[in-house]
């Protein structure tokens, strides 16, 4: 068994970040610089990065616990954790090709096994990959990177239905209907290319800072063949 003292840690640990695209080399060698008189410490290594903002709170926790895997799933790094549900979990993500922010909506682990959740996955990401329309998040692309599969799509800046209101308490006539229109042009639209949204519920529903309502979550749609 090898041991690795703290520094070769650190230097295993700088690239590995910088291979995964996770830091820029440049941003590295300059956070190396400055920990060459100081320390040897991973840990060190990490609160740097953090305090310099090039890697988020969510991204140091996850390296703290040795967890580098998934950090970066095709050309998108992973920023924060916004959602997490029995099937799959949704981060915010920053596009390395653009450095927009991103969707990504990744497959639990333990149902990477199970044929058909992954089907089941897959084909959530394929159908509302067709989907252009205003109030429906749109579907970017779909990957599997090392066992891990994931979709990315439109991040909406805002929260859901259920948590818009339970902040709000109520909305205003006008609010209620705008917003009731958008779930409803969204239906209308996937209805005319024959798929039915069979999970509504307001958690499906996102609210855009501009005000807008869009339909997520398309996992359980049906073909009107099938109903």
């Amino acid at each position: 068994m090898i041991f690795f003292n703290k520094k070769s840690q650190k230097k295993k640990l700088s690239v590995e970040l910088v291979s995964m695209r996770l830091v820029s080399q440049q941003d590295m060698d300059a956070c190396l610089q400055e920990l060459q008189e100081k320390s040897t410490d991973e840990d060190q290594l990490i609160r740097l990065l953090e305090r310099r903002n090039l890697i988020t709170s969510f991204q140091a926790g996850r390296l703290k616990s040795n967890e580098l895997d998934g950090l970066v799933l095709g050309d998108n790094k992973l920023m924060y954790q916004n959602a997490s549900g029995s099937f799959a979990r949704v981060y915010r993500a920053a596009s390395l090709k653009d450095g927009r922010m991103v969707g990504v909506k990744v497959l639990r682990q333990r149902w990477a096994q199970d044929p058909d959740t992954v089907k089941m996955f897959h084909r959530e990401a394929e159908v509302c990959k067709q989907f252009q329309h205003k109030n429906i998040v749109a579907i970017y692309d779909v990957g599997v990177q090392d066992e891990t599969h994931f979709f990315t799509m439109e991040f909406v800046e805002g929260g859901n239905l259920r948590d818009f209101i339970t902040i709000r308490k109520k909305l205003s006539p006008i609010e209620a209907i705008n917003y009731t229109v958008d779930i409803c042009e969204g239906l209308e639209y996937a209805n005319r290319l024959g798929y039915t949204h069979r999970d509504m519920k307001p958690t499906n529903v996102l609210m855009s800072i501009q005000g807008v309502a869009k339909l997520i979550d398309f996992g359980l749609a049906g073909d009107d063949d099938s109903s």
